[in-house]
């Protein structure tokens, strides 16, 4: 790439120093911004901080190599692999419906990171790339997830009902509609008014291209159907 071509910013000089932390400040942002939007714990500074911190390990681990003339400049950057590894797991939640919600998050930071150890090693060309196929992954096949998801019989539902003569009646009426039930899983708790309910997390399987909108207005309509959500 002719940004490596260029002496001033092949050498760690002021004005290579200045264009990787620019650039990982910019790339980190814009990577987390997509996190921010979805109330991600790890967010649109998260991921700046990240990018930004790991090019500038990657530079004292060089600028420590060039002063004492030995030494590994990727030590340093090993390190913050393993650290960004504490630090994505701090991430990963498990909600009360046992989805574990997360990962997409801590995967990007440790993503992130990686581009910023790239961009501190001037390696102009694999910190672009790299993160030109982070953001296509995060942004472009969200796009084609959301329009497969949409068209897909199949979606996961949390339900909180009265009793179990509810759940019953749920059930019989799924199965009415010619769908079918798998990964039941059926416990009795509290809810915020510390009123014992029953609650269900259960996969549904029905024609392509139903609504999932529709159907979990109608179900929630259901008599003893408390409370309902796609997971």
């Amino acid at each position: 790439m002719i940004l490596e071509n260029i002496p001033v910013l092949k050498e760690l000089t002021i004005w290579s120093i200045l264009l990787r932390s620019v650039l990982a400040l910019l790339f980190g942002g814009i990577l987390g911004y997509d996190r921010e939007k979805k109330g991600r714990p790890a967010g649109f500074r998260t991921y700046m901080v990240v990018c930004l911190g790991s090019a500038l390990a990657m530079m004292t681990g060089i600028y420590l190599t060039n002063i004492t003339g030995s030494g590994d400049s990727g030590r340093i950057a090993a390190q913050v692999i393993s650290g960004i590894g504490f630090l994505g797991a701090g991430t990963i939640l498990v909600t009360k419906q046992r989805q574990v919600k997360g990962l997409t998050t801590a995967a990007g930071l440790w993503a992130a990171a990686c581009i910023g150890l790239a961009l501190g090693a001037g390696f102009y060309s694999g910190g672009i790339i790299g993160f030109l196929a982070i953001w296509s992954a995060l942004w472009v096949m969200q796009i084609v997830d959301k329009r497969l998801y949409k068209n897909s019989g199949v979606f996961s539902i949390y339900a909180e009902f009265t009793g179990m003569e509810a759940v019953s009646r749920f059930l019989a009426h799924v199965r009415s509609q010619k769908s079918t039930v798998s990964n039941l899983e059926i416990k009795r708790t509290r809810n915020e008014n510390r009123s014992m309910i029953v609650a269900a997390t259960m996969t549904l399987r029905f024609p392509p291209g139903t609504p999932h909108e529709t159907l979990i207005e109608t179900y929630g309509d259901l008599k003893g159907v408390r409370f309902i959500e796609e997971l």
